[in-house]
């Protein structure tokens, strides 16, 4: 809704109080959503799903709790530790 509406929304509304962690999943919602299928790899852990990021924290017996950003720090390092 937001990036079809912009232009109806900028000036309109404030963003001031309006946490970062929202503003980066929005984008990357829209990112995703304008990806093919085939653009994505499996392993981008930027454009997963937070259910997805969840599923793979939990296979790995890691903490499903905490903001995008924070789980895909945790697989980050984690797969790094198992390289």
């Amino acid at each position: 809704f937001v990036a079809e509406n912009g232009d109806k929304i900028v000036g309109n509304v404030s963003f001031s109080s309006v946490p970062s962690e929202l503003i980066s999943d929005i984008l990357t919602a829209v990112a995703r959503g304008k990806m093919s299928k085939g653009d994505a790899s499996g392993d981008d852990l930027k454009f997963m799903r937070v259910g997805d990021l969840r599923k793979r924290l939990h296979d790995k017996g890691l903490c499903i709790d905490g903001s995008r950003e924070a789980m895909i720090a945790l697989l980050k390092e984690n797969s790094r530790g198992n390289d």
